[in-house]
């Protein structure tokens, strides 16, 4: 009985502690429609985990981010890389982007020589779905472009918290209780 109410207790414990990992952003851009940089039209790809709780600039629609990663061909910058990433989001009221601002790029050089950025119409003011992608190199100049066309967004579903799958298995204990009352 005491081993059974020591498993109780860690399990109540992990589970209170742990916490659920945030939902996924991904921003697909359309392909290049000019490139210089590679020799077949690449897009951006970019994954965004946010940090809402923790996103002291918010309000500016400005974000903290728990990771993220964008990539454009071969060149790619991330968080766990100890890139940079300005940024500018809008969300509607279900936390579906309505408007973007991101451009990554390498501190490590001056001027950094490499960087990757998607505007959407909502901070360069033009009409619907007329964003912007582009990928720059700098030394020698090389670029990689898509005017007009926004890339699409897609929110990969988080996972449940873990107290979700405690409920679960208390649930299923007291059916099981239940039953076996009945049974006796």
């Amino acid at each position: 009985m005491k081993l059974r109410s020591a498993v109780s207790a860690v399990t109540l414990a992990l589970v209170t502690v742990c916490s659920a990992q945030a939902a996924v952003y991904t921003y697909t851009g359309n392909l290049a429609t000019f490139d210089t940089i590679n020799s077949e039209p690449s897009r951006i790809i970019a994954h965004f985990e946010f940090d809402f709780e923790n996103s002291t600039m918010a309000q500016y629609d400005t974000y903290a981010f728990k990771s993220w990663d964008v990539s454009y061909g071969g060149m790619k910058f991330s968080s766990a890389a100890g890139n940079a990433l300005f940024n500018r989001f809008t969300f509607d009221a279900g936390k579906n982007v309505t408007g973007w601002y991101f451009d990554a790029f390498d501190v490590e050089y001056p001027d950094h020589t490499q960087n990757v950025q998607s505007i959407s119409e909502n901070f360069i003011f033009f009409g619907p779905n007329e964003a912007h992608d582009i990928a720059i190199v700098k030394n020698p100049l090389e670029t990689a472009s898509v005017y007009g066309n926004s890339g699409t967004w897609s929110i990969a579903p988080s996972v449940p918290e873990p107290a979700t799958y405690l409920m679960l298995g208390l649930g299923l204990a007291a059916v099981g209780f239940a039953s076996r009352k009945r049974q006796g």
